[in-house]
C-alpha cells in the first residue's frame, strides 16, 4: 500500500521553530481556506472565548501560562462586558420574579 508522504507525521521532542511554526499555521489556512490569523492571534481568541464561557482567571492563566493579575490587564475589557452582562441577567431574573430592581 502506497502511504502519501505528505500525510506521514514525524514525530520529535525537538521544540519547532517559530519560523516553522508560522509556516505549518500558514499551510493549514490555505488548505482550509479559514480566515488568516496568527498563533498570537488563536491564543487572544482562545482566552477570549473562555472568558466569555465564564470559566475561572486562574484556570485560564495557568492554561496560557499567565498569572491572573496579566490575564485582567490584557483582558479588561472583556471582564467589563462580562460583568455588565451579568447584572442585565439578574435584573432580568428578579424582574421575572416580580422583584422591583
Amino acid at each position: 500500500m502506497k502511504m502519501n508522504t505528505r500525510m506521514m507525521i514525524h514525530w520529535s521532542w525537538e521544540p519547532i521553530a517559530p519560523n516553522n511554526t508560522a509556516k505549518i499555521m500558514y499551510k493549514i489556512i490555505q488548505r482550509t481556506r479559514l480566515p488568516q490569523i496568527t498563533l498570537h492571534g488563536l491564543r487572544h481568541t482562545h482566552c477570549t472565548i473562555l472568558l466569555n464561557r465564564g470559566l475561572n482567571v486562574k484556570v485560564i492563566a495557568e492554561r496560557l501560562g499567565n498569572t491572573p493579575k496579566m490575564i485582567y490587564e490584557i483582558y479588561g475589557h472583556v471582564l467589563k462586558e462580562a460583568e455588565e452582562a451579568s447584572v442585565v441577567v439578574f435584573r432580568q431574573s428578579l424582574n421575572e420574579r416580580g422583584a422591583s430592581s
